[in-house]
């Protein structure tokens, strides 16, 4: 596999993501928190999410595993940002928000859901909150689309396809075309039911609830799980 969009272009990944709604999602999670408060985004790639959170007055620690996506990250906040990836949590201490976002959950590794859940909750403060999402996808994988879009600093396009290989696997194949490049990316996801992810977290004493998308311009098939320690352990 080359997972090279994640290692080796993050500015191409802005690019590609430029019209995510980075905002919307933010406003969902900051009615979990207050200005000073400490939050954990676990996946946080090229910091967009850590940014605007740090706009709002939160202190955010960012983890991710590509140093690549973490060097970008660094220049456009202040937000601490250390290289890892769940299950293994490099950082310490209790959240009052603990972030997943943008289908995280989907490339975790076949056999860690389990080992990871408990390193969120882990990271949880009393009476704190862990907000996930997980993708959806159909049950054969997607047909193969084309996207293009029309950035200011040149136009940049994906053709891609998602397979079903089994075993609740599927095969992310993508060609990526910049102005002045082209490479291919290939990684796993995973198949992680929102039923699933709810039961798990209900058994770890939570108490969870559900939505489509952060809001109505979420744009993809995402179930977003709200998960709240009761503050009584």
């Amino acid at each position: 596999m080359s997972d090279a969009l994640y290692r080796e272009y993050p500015a191409v990944y802005d690019a590609l993501y430029a019209n995510k709604p980075y905002d919307a999602e933010v406003a969902f999670v900051t009615e979990y928190v207050d200005p000073g408060d400490r939050v954990l985004v676990v996946g946080c790639g090229t910091g967009e999410h850590s940014r605007r959170l740090r706009e709002r007055g939160i202190d955010v620690t960012g983890v991710d595993p590509s140093e690549a996506m973490l060097e970008r990250a660094r220049t456009k906040s202040d937000a601490r940002f250390v290289a890892g990836a769940l299950p293994d949590l490099p950082v310490d201490g209790a959240f009052d928000l603990v972030f997943v976002p943008f289908t995280v959950v989907n490339h975790l590794e076949p056999g860690t859901v389990d080992a990871s859940l408990d390193a969120l909750v882990d990271r949880l403060a009393s009476g704190s909150t862990l907000v996930c999402d997980t993708m959806t996808l159909p049950d054969e994988g997607t047909d193969l689309t084309l996207e293009v879009h029309d950035r200011t600093d040149g136009q940049y396009a994906r053709l891609f396809q998602v397979h079903a290989r089994g075993d609740d696997r599927y095969r992310w194949h993508s060609l990526v075309f910049t102005s002045a490049d082209w490479f291919v990316d290939t990684h796993d996801l995973l198949d992680v039911p929102p039923a699933a992810l709810v039961d798990a977290l209900e058994d770890r004493g939570l108490a969870v609830d559900t939505t489509d998308g952060y809001s109505d311009a979420s744009g993809w098939p995402a179930t977003v799980v709200v998960a709240q320690d009761s503050g009584n352990s």
